[in-house]
């Protein structure tokens, strides 16, 4: 079965949007982790789960559903669909500008959520018990980045 050249360039394009895109979406949850360690300034998250093997899986674990979601939406996004071959269709800077704000607001949110458990503490729960067990840091870090990889998710394959 012989693919014509257009459509094998049209492939390669798509793959390569599809690397690039995930590598910058990756970047952007990269720094999110990054901010959320900042922000939940009573949890020492890297501190405590270094070298602490199920804490450190599960951050890694987190991080490969992550990726895997970024690289999935990045696959399927509508962004390269229907448009012409050129840069326009390749990169879209307004889906840039969509996921740098989706990622904004899920730091906002994980702000919003650490502030209201950790010092309003409507349940009579102090979050900051999270630092005597490195596994319940490793399992924090797991789920904000599944939190943080469905939002990016669902901003790349958003239509509009």
């Amino acid at each position: 079965m012989a693919v014509s050249s257009p459509t094998l360039l049209a492939m390669l394009l798509w793959l390569l949007r599809t690397f690039v895109s995930s590598l910058i979406c990756l970047l952007i949850g990269f720094l999110g982790l990054k901010i959320l360690d900042y922000i939940t300034v009573d949890i020492r998250e890297y501190k405590t789960i270094k070298g602490k093997p199920i804490p450190t899986a599960l951050f890694v674990g987190g991080f490969i559903v992550f990726t895997g979601l970024i690289v999935h939406g990045s696959a399927s996004s509508p962004i390269f669909l229907g448009q012409s071959l050129l840069i326009g269709g390749f990169i879209n800077l307004q889906r840039l500008f969509l996921v740098i704000l989706s990622n904004l607001i899920s730091l906002l949110f994980g702000w919003l959520f650490y502030y209201i458990f950790a010092k309003i503490s409507p349940f009579q729960i102090d979050l900051d018990d999270i630092n005597q067990s490195p596994e319940a840091i490793g399992i924090f870090l797991f789920t904000y980045e599944v939190f943080l990889g469905l939002i990016i998710h669902a901003t790349l394959t958003m239509p509009f």
